[in-house]
C-alpha cells in the first residue's frame, strides 16, 4: 500500500496527539493495578511492578562488634570515604532482633569492640536487585548511606555479586548510578478489595462498591427518565404549539442558566429539609422530573427540524397533541433523546456535590462519594481509588461506546434550523 508522503507528518501528528489522550487511560487503568507501594515509587512505575528482591545469607564469622551500646555487622573494611583524614575502620548495618537493620554507618577501628556471639551466619531480607553502572551489572544492594552535603548529597551504596554468598565480596561505591530491577506484578486483588468498601482497608465493616454502584443506577436511571421525558414534553411545546407569549417564555427558560448553582444550594436544601427529604434520594431524583433548560433547548432545536408534514397529516387523521408527542416526534427525536439521556446519566452519575450534601446514610452512599472515603488521612488507598475510578468509569464508557451513532447524528443535526 502507498503512503502519500505529504500526508505522513499529518498520520504522524495524528497518532501522537492520541497517543497522548489515550494515556490518561492507560495510567488509570494500570493504576488501579498497582499495589501501594508501587504507586508511590520514585521514579513512577509505568506498569504494575514490584522491586526485584532476593534473600542473601552471608558468614557472621569475626562480623559482629558492639560499639555506642548497639551490635553492628561489618559490611567492609573501608576508609570513611566522606572523610579520608578519619583513619581506618569500615562501613556496618546495626542489628536487630530480626537481622540487619538498613541503617549504615561508618565505624572508626578504636571504638568497636568484638561481640561475644556464636552466631555463624545473618540473612539479609528482601534485599533488591540493581543494575549497577553503565556497565548493567546486576547486583544485590546489601545497604546504602546518604548523607547531606553543601549542593545535593552523597550517596554511598554497598553491592554483592548476585548469586555470591561470600561477605568478602560487598563493595562500596560513591555517587555511583544504579537503578533498581522491576518485576511485572499485577495486583488484581485490588477489585475485590475495593468491592469491601473503604472503611473496610482499616479494618472496620464498611458499605460494600456494589452497593453504591447499585444507588448510582438506580438515581441515575430515574434522572434518566423524568429528564427526558419532562424536557421532551416542555420542548414539543415550545417547538410545535402556537400560544401567546411563547417566545418570551423560552427566553426566560434560557435566561435560567445563568443562575448559578451555588445560588439555590441553600434554599433547596433548607425546602427539602422541610419536606422531610434530607437523608433519602428523593433530592438527587425529583429535580430531573422538571425539565431542564439546556436540554429543553436541545430537543426544541432537534424538533424544528422534523417535517411539519407529519403532523399535519395525522392531524387530519383526528391525532391530538399528545397523541402527535408519543407517536409522531417521540419516534423521530430517538438521537437527541439518547444525548439528553447520556448527558443526564453522566451528570447525575459523577455528582459528588449533590450526594455529599443529602445523604448521611453511609447505605445510600453513591459511587462518586464512595470514592472521596478511600482518601483517607490514616491509610494509603491511592491504589484502591485508581481502581474505583475504573469501576465508576466503566459505564459511562460502555454507554457511549454502544450510543455513539446516536450521540453522533443527535448532535449534528441539532440547531440545523431554528
Amino acid at each position: 500500500m502507498k503512503v502519500n508522503a505529504a500526508k505522513l507528518p499529518v498520520y504522524i501528528m495524528l497518532v501522537i496527539v492520541s497517543a497522548l489522550l489515550l494515556f490518561p487511560f492507560y495510567w488509570l487503568l494500570s493504576s488501579s493495578l498497582k499495589s501501594r507501594q508501587c504507586i508511590t515509587m520514585i521514579p513512577p512505575a509505568f506498569y504494575p511492578s514490584k522491586v526485584h528482591t532476593v534473600d542473601v545469607t552471608l558468614d557472621a564469622k569475626d562480623r559482629i562488634v558492639t560499639a555506642q551500646g548497639k551490635t553492628w555487622y561489618l559490611l567492609c573494611q573501608s576508609k570513611n570515604l566522606l572523610d579520608p583524614a578519619a583513619g581506618t575502620g569500615g562501613y556496618y548495618a546495626m542489628m536487630e532482633q530480626t537481622g540487619p537493620s538498613a541503617r549504615t554507618a561508618w565505624l572508626a577501628d578504636i571504638d568497636i569492640e568484638k561481640a561475644a556471639t556464636d552466631t555463624q551466619t545473618v540473612i539479609f531480607t528482601g534485599m533488591p536487585v540493581h543494575k549497577l553502572g553503565a556497565s548493567n551489572e546486576q547486583v544485590v544492594l546489601i545497604g546504602k548511606l546518604v548523607r547531606q552535603k553543601e549542593a545535593g548529597f552523597d550517596e554511598i551504596v554497598f553491592t554483592l555479586p548476585q548469586g555470591s554468598i561470600d561477605a568478602g565480596n560487598i563493595k562500596v561505591h560513591l555517587n555511583v548510578g544504579h537503578e533498581e530491577i522491576r518485576d511485572f506484578d499485577p495486583q488484581w486483588a485490588n477489585y475485590p478489595q475495593t468491592f469491601k468498601g473503604p472503611e473496610a482497608t482499616f479494618g472496620q465493616v464498611s458499605t460494600g462498591f456494589g452497593v453504591f454502584m447499585r444507588n448510582s443506577f438506580f438515581i441515575s436511571t430515574l434522572a434518566v427518565i423524568g429528564q427526558v421525558f419532562s424536557s421532551s414534553l416542555v420542548a414539543f411545546g415550545f417547538a410545535r404549539l402556537r400560544f401567546k407569549g411563547r417566545e418570551f417564555l423560552f427566553i426566560l427558560l434560557l435566561a435560567t442558566m445563568m443562575i448559578p448553582g451555588q445560588v439555590t444550594l441553600f434554599p433547596l436544601f433548607a425546602f427539602y429539609k422541610q419536606l422531610g427529604w434530607i437523608d433519602s434520594f428523593l433530592p438527587l431524583i425529583v429535580p430531573h422530573f422538571t425539565a431542564g433548560a439546556f436540554n429543553v433547548f436541545l430537543m426544541r432545536q432537534y424538533m424544528l427540524t422534523i417535517p411539519r408534514e407529519l403532523e399535519e397529516s395525522a392531524e387530519i387523521d383526528g391525532c391530538g397533541p399528545l397523541r402527535r408527542y408519543f407517536h409522531i416526534i417521540l419516534p423521530n427525536c430517538i438521537p437527541v433523546l439518547v444525548v439528553v439521556a447520556l448527558f443526564t446519566f453522566v451528570y447525575t452519575w459523577q455528582d459528588v456535590l449533590g450526594p455529599l450534601i443529602y445523604l448521611d446514610n453511609p447505605a445510600y452512599r453513591t459511587v462518586p462519594l464512595g470514592l472521596e472515603y478511600f482518601r483517607s488521612p490514616y491509610v494509603d488507598n491511592r491504589h484502591l481509588l485508581m481502581t474505583g475510578a475504573v469501576l465508576a468509569m466503566l459505564p459511562v464508557a460502555i454507554l457511549f461506546i454502544f450510543l455513539q451513532r446516536y450521540i453522533m447524528s443527535g448532535i449534528v443535526t441539532t440547531g440545523l434550523k431554528s
